[in-house]
Parts: C-alpha cells; sequence; structure tokens
C-alpha cells in the first residue's frame, strides 16, 4: 500500500479470525480498529486459531489480504522461515515494526533478528509475560528464551512496550534500568451498546469465567473459592473460554462434580468477542483469580457489559472498591474471595444496579479516554 502513512508492521502468532488465543488477539485487533486511519498498517499471522487452522482459502494464504483499511497475510508453516520473511522485507519497505509477543520464535526472535540492524523503528509488548506468575510457568524454557535474547543483545535494539507501570518494572529487572520504555495501556473497542440494566434477587448471583483454560488463568481456584460459598447463595457459574490445556481442564471437571448443589455449573466453551455481549447480558460478575495479567481484556470487557469483578492482586487494576468497579485480592487470601463473593450475591436490585452503572461508565470514559490514545499512537512514531 502507498498512502504517505507511517508503514507499521505488527507480528503477531494468532490474528482475526481467529479469537480462541484471546487477549493478545483482542490488544492488536483494538489497535488497529483505532489507529487504522491514521497508518498503513500490515499484520504478518499464521493461518491458525490456538491448536487449529483457520478456515481461509488457498488465495489467502501466504500473500496481502486487504481488509478494512489495512492488509493481513496469514502464513502457513513453511513460510514462517528466515528466507521468506528476507525476500518479504526486500520487497516491502517498513517504518516501524510491532512485536506483539515476547516468546514467540516465530514471530517475534526470527523477524526481529533478521531486521534488527535496519534502520526502522522496533516495538516490543512482553503482554505480561515477564510477571511472577507467567514466568512461573514452564520456567526453563522461558529462562532459556530470555538469556539468548539478552545474549544477542537484542533488548538493547527496541522500544519496549509497557501498559502500566509494573510492566515497566518488569522490564527493568529483566533488562536493565536503561531500557527504553514508552507507557500506553492498552486499546479498546469502542462501545456499541448503552447500559443494559440486569434483574439481580437477593442472595442469587449469575457469575462466569472468560479465559483461556489454563494453568495461569486458576479456574481450579475460581472453582475452589466457589466450593466454599455458604449454602444460603445460589450461584450460576458460566466458564467461557478454550481449552488450552487438556490435563488441566480433566482437573477442572473433577472439582465442578464434586461442587455442592447450590453451585450450578455451564461450560459454554470458546465465544467470539462480537458475540460476548449477548451471553454477558445476564451475568452478574466476573471471577477471575489469575495468576497474572498485564491488561485483562477480559476485565475491560465485562466492565463495558456493566459486570463488577472479582480479581486477584496479580493485574494492573488495583483499589477497585472505592470505585465500585469490584474487588482486587491476594491471590492466596481465600477468605476475602469467598466474602467478596457472598457480599456480592446478598446485594439487593438497587445495590447491584448501582455497582453495574459504575462498571459501565468507568469502561466507556476510559476507552474514550484521548490520552490513552496518543499514548498508543507515540509507540510508531519517531519524536
Amino acid at each position: 500500500m502507498i498512502t504517505g502513512k507511517t508503514r507499521l508492521w505488527i507480528f503477531i502468532d494468532w490474528y482475526l479470525p481467529a479469537y480462541k488465543a484471546g487477549g493478545p488477539i483482542q490488544s492488536v485487533s483494538n489497535l488497529v480498529g483505532r489507529l487504522k486511519n491514521e497508518f498503513d498498517i500490515s499484520v504478518v499471522t499464521s493461518n491458525l486459531d490456538l491448536g487449529e487452522p483457520l478456515d481461509l482459502n488457498k488465495k489467502e494464504l501466504n500473500a496481502w489480504v486487504t481488509k478494512d483499511n489495512y492488509r493481513v497475510m496469514y502464513l502457513d508453516a513453511q513460510h514462517q522461515n528466515k528466507k521468506f520473511y528476507e525476500k518479504l522485507f526486500l520487497e516491502h519497505p517498513i517504518d516501524v515494526v510491532y512485536f506483539n509477543s515476547l516468546f514467540s520464535i516465530k514471530f517475534t526472535l526470527l523477524p526481529f533478528w533478521i531486521l534488527k540492524n535496519k534502520p526502522i523503528r522496533r516495538v516490543l509488548a512482553t503482554r505480561g509475560m515477564l510477571g511472577k506468575g507467567a514466568l512461573a510457568i514452564k520456567p526453563l524454557k522461558k529462562k532459556l528464551f530470555l538469556t539468548c535474547f539478552k545474549l544477542m543483545k537484542l533488548h538493547k535494539k527496541v522500544i519496549w512496550h509497557a501498559t502500566a507501570p509494573s510492566e515497566a518494572d518488569e522490564i527493568k529487572t529483566h533488562f536493565g534500568e536503561n531500557r527504553t520504555i514508552l507507557l500506553a495501556p492498552n486499546l479498546s473497542a469502542i462501545l456499541k451498546h448503552s447500559f443494559v440494566q440486569r434483574e439481580k434477587q437477593q442472595n442469587q448471583i449469575s457469575i462466569f469465567f472468560l479465559s483461556r483454560i489454563a494453568v495461569k488463568k486458576n479456574l481450579v481456584g475460581a472453582l475452589n473459592l466457589l466450593e466454599n460459598i455458604n449454602r444460603n447463595h445460589k450461584v450460576h457459574f458460566t466458564i467461557i473460554g478454550p481449552i488450552d490445556d487438556k490435563a488441566y481442564w480433566k482437573k477442572c471437571m473433577l472439582k465442578i462434580k464434586s461442587l455442592p448443589k447450590h453451585i450450578e455449573v455451564n461450560y459454554k466453551g470458546a465465544i467470539p468477542n462480537h458475540e460476548l455481549a449477548e451471553h454477558l447480558k445476564h451475568q452478574h460478575l466476573l471471577l477471575l483469580p489469575t495468576y497474572g495479567e498485564n491488561f485483562g481484556h477480559v476485565i475491560m470487557e465485562s466492565w463495558q457489559n456493566g459486570c463488577p469483578v472479582l480479581i486477584s492482586d496479580q493485574t494492573p487494576w488495583r483499589n477497585l472498591k472505592q470505585d465500585k468497579l469490584g474487588f482486587d485480592i491476594a491471590i492466596d487470601n481465600e477468605n476475602d474471595f469467598i466474602e467478596s463473593l457472598e457480599y456480592f450475591s446478598a446485594m439487593s436490585q438497587s445495590e447491584f444496579s448501582e455497582w453495574s452503572k459504575s462498571a459501565y461508565n468507568y469502561a466507556d470514559q476510559f476507552i474514550k479516554n484521548p490520552k490513552v490514545l496518543e499514548q498508543n499512537k507515540a509507540l510508531f512514531l519517531n519524536a
């Protein structure tokens, strides 16, 4: 595309119409949606969703596919290599490149290495992967990757994208104080629906879990909390998300079978982002005792749909109670989690409606905040 705009290339392991990989796809699709009119955007991705091929025809593979004012290239496994990338970079000029994952071999390390000495702006998002909870999962593999990254001195040839001050601190801890770090919270999609009040009866509550089913998201922890809710409370618990770890899902199913009768569980599987509002319109509360999020799109999506949240202290969203957005609780403090669950369940219609409206209003204000948009633009513009 020849537009006179800054030519921004984005590398990501999965992209729309993929949706099962969750937050990273949403982060980039929101970024593209909000910036595509001001930047000449090209997305390079795989032909997969989480563990399965996308429904694409052969003409859409390994070639530019024109979308709504941007373009995407879906690469099959045979084209995710040094030879193809070098040919691609030779044929198409780039002003700035954005790598959406720290621990991706094919869509970060490989293209980064090829472009390391090119006179272009390189921006790298860690996506919460340097948090303690995230690094504790497959630690040896990640330690090796970080060691190689530093040995090749790639950490000095990049602008680091932090979505919160806590993430900036993590980058400094692992790569040194003198790194170039820009703070830009993730962008959210513009709200397309108005506030919808939902019915709430005292001592009854609809709670949902919205994330990949994997150790990091801690669904087992959520089920353990529900198990201990007083029997005076009737709970409908809905699980939404793809099964990323089958062995972990088996543990979850065993736990679900052992839950007391006042806890009713429904697993809906993975749901495309554009269909979420329909599924959340009768829900009251997000429960996500996660081991780590750099932003947590599901948290923002919950607020967008008028649902307060009950989350761990391993996200950037803190001190939620004072604004009636929910509670953020130390991940090992089960008693406070259980008390908070019962507090929401005991809410009357009027009290819950107040918290629900606060959540919606906060999301609306966050999305419309011009400062967040300008911070994201600044990632890709030379000072």
